[in-house]
């Protein structure tokens, strides 16, 4: 019998449930660091959940028999993902967007590993509610304990704090273990409809009473945050899940979710009426002023946009009065748009119409993942407003339920096949993407290792400069920059170390010019290395070059009163 005609075998049982067993470690374990170590935070946990991130990605690709995990005309816009990162004003900031559409992309790939292994999906959904519950107890605390005792101490501390903090304290709006309340609002966007799925399910009371107290606290953390964007996203999960959470009650239901939601949302506003009544403290009036300097950059750059991950770098550029200062569109699909290019409309789009279509189905047929699926659509409405998806600690969780949601006969792969029909898959079609996708997991781990440790040098730089120890700064600074040296952050901190403390050193004061030129080179869109580098040309006698710089600081950002110089225009174009 020729080797074509051979009949399948049963797969390997025992390879199977270690590979099961393996993709379950890493989904857990990296749902636990990205929510309770968020690595937009912690630079080291950025740099781990990338390693676990890559670790399932070559595990899932195996198990798929070494076929490629994403269609194949996503292949197509390889070439304009390169294009837009290579033309980038700033290589760095590209390269660390790009990475970080990676991770979200290997989120997705690793739940489609686990959508499979039902037991997973019941681990994986049980985790969210742990954890969960643990975010809303430190948003609990934090509110009652934590903001009060703070507010007091700096109140009565001999130094003046800071308006902002003293603003943040005194409004007591929670942000759990995240950096801002509407991430963690957003956070209650996954894990609620999880939460009240397990307390419907649970056939001990007491376990459905551990899970409707999960539900409560939950409740009462998003009400603190009083998050309006993850208000709305909350109602969205809580909606699309109801024919699995309360089928009999789904046609009530349907009503009053929307219906609650708009009173919480007009007590959120009362309760914030200081804030939204003071000037420029209006969130929708500052956000259409973010979505129209995002329109602006994508009328003026539609190719290739301005740059992964130059959104903040160019906004100052379309500031206006009565605009806040932002490095986020406050809608994720703009600013991917305006720093890619129009081109990456294909990819959002196709990505969200699939959710849609898959999301479709499992409503008409009450399926178990219907839960999993509402949260990750929960999450990509609340993008509208927000911009949770470059918050890894929110995003990466939200991606793992969005590809859970893909069950077994969507788009979790093809079937487990017999080893010999996977050696004759492996001597074909699985060489010709082992290559590349072997190495662009190397580059993708590569640059998360670097980026990782320098971002966590120079954190350990700025924790040391803000308890008084300047020279361990400016050391920690250093060894930053060498770590990675196309990142302009690191030499403009050093830049700015040697204007503040080392000026009348002349070694330092031409390590910090050296430092202040590199990061221009680097990043020549940024207004205040351009400002910072005009100081160093001014002490240093060069008054042209020096009016030059702080002319197209200008330029950039012209409503910094800073920048702005008297006859700057006639004595930049002078010249020495």
């Amino acid at each position: 019998m020729p080797p074509d005609e051979w009949p399948d075998e049963p797969p390997d049982a025992g390879r199977l449930n270690r590979d099961r067993l393996l993709l379950r470690a890493l989904a857990c374990a990296l749902l636990a660091l990205a929510v309770l170590r968020p690595p937009e935070t912690y630079a080291w946990s950025e740099g781990v959940c990338r390693v676990l991130l890559a670790a399932a990605g070559c595990l899932a690709w195996l198990r798929a028999e070494g076929l490629p995990l994403l269609p194949a005309w996503t292949a197509g816009l390889i070439p304009l993902a390169l294009a837009a990162v290579a033309t980038a004003s700033c290589r760095a900031r590209a390269l660390d967007e790009a990475g970080a559409a990676l991770t979200l992309i290997l989120a997705v790939l690793l739940g489609r590993a686990l959508a499979p292994d039902r037991r997973a999906g019941d681990m994986v959904a049980g985790l969210f509610v742990a954890l969960g519950s643990v975010a809303a107890l430190l948003a609990v605390l934090q509110h009652h304990v934590t903001y009060p005792e703070e507010l007091r101490g700096l109140l009565a501390a001999s130094d003046q704090a800071s308006p902002y903090v003293l603003a943040r304290l005194q409004a007591g709006r929670p942000s759990g273990p995240f950096t801002l309340p509407a991430a963690l609002g957003g956070f209650f966007a996954l894990t609620l409809p999880l939460t009240l799925l397990r307390a419907r399910r649970c056939p001990d009371p007491w376990q459905r009473g551990t899970a409707v107290a999960a539900a409560f606290l939950q409740s009462y953390a998003l009400f603190l945050t009083r998050s309006i964007g993850g208000l709305a996203a909350t109602s969205v999960s809580l909606v699309l899940s109801l024919p699995v959470i309360a089928p009999r009650r789904r046609g009530i239901l349907l009503g009053a979710v929307p219906l609650a939601a708009v009173l919480i949302a007009l007590l959120f506003l009362q309760a914030r009426r200081d804030e939204v009544g003071a000037p420029g403290g209006d969130p929708l009036l500052l956000r259409a002023g973010n979505w129209k300097a995002a329109t602006e950059m994508i009328r003026d750059h539609p190719l290739f946009g301005t740059g992964p991950g130059s959104f903040g770098t160019f906004y100052p550029h379309y500031l206006r009065a009565g605009m806040n200062e932002t490095r986020f569109a406050h809608d994720s699909y703009l600013q991917i748009i305006s720093g890619w290019g129009l081109w990456s409309i294909v990819p959002l789009s196709g990505f969200v119409l699939a959710c849609a279509a898959r999301l479709r189905r499992s409503w008409r047929r009450r399926e178990d993942v219907l839960p999993f699926l509402a949260a990750g659509a929960a999450f990509l409405v609340h993008n509208l407003v927000d911009f949770t998806a470059f918050l890894p600690g929110v995003a990466i969780p939200a991606a793992i339920l969005i590809g859970l949601g893909f069950g077994p006969g969507d788009a979790a792969g093809p079937p487990e096949r017999a080893p010999h029909v996977a050696a004759r898959r492996r001597g074909g079609i699985a060489v010709l993407h082992a290559l590349p996708a072997a190495a662009v997991l190397a580059l993708f781990l590569g640059h998360a290792l670097l980026s990782s440790r320098a971002e966590g040098l120079l954190e350990e730089a700025r924790s040391a400069a803000g308890e008084g120890n300047t020279q361990e700064a400016l050391a920690l600074a250093r060894r930053a920059a060498r770590t990675r040296p196309d990142d302009p952050v690191p030499r403009a901190f050093i830049g700015e170390w040697v204007l503040t403390h080392g000026m009348n050193d002349e070694a330092l004061r031409r390590e910090g010019e050296r430092q202040a030129e590199s990061a221009v080179r680097l990043d020549p869109e940024s207004a205040i290395l351009h400002y910072d580098l005009s100081l160093y040309l001014r002490a240093a006698g060069s008054t042209a070059p020096a009016y030059r710089e702080q002319f197209t600081a200008h330029l950039l950002f012209p409503l910094k009163p800073n920048y702005r110089l008297p006859n700057a225009v006639r004595d930049a174009r002078r010249g020495p």
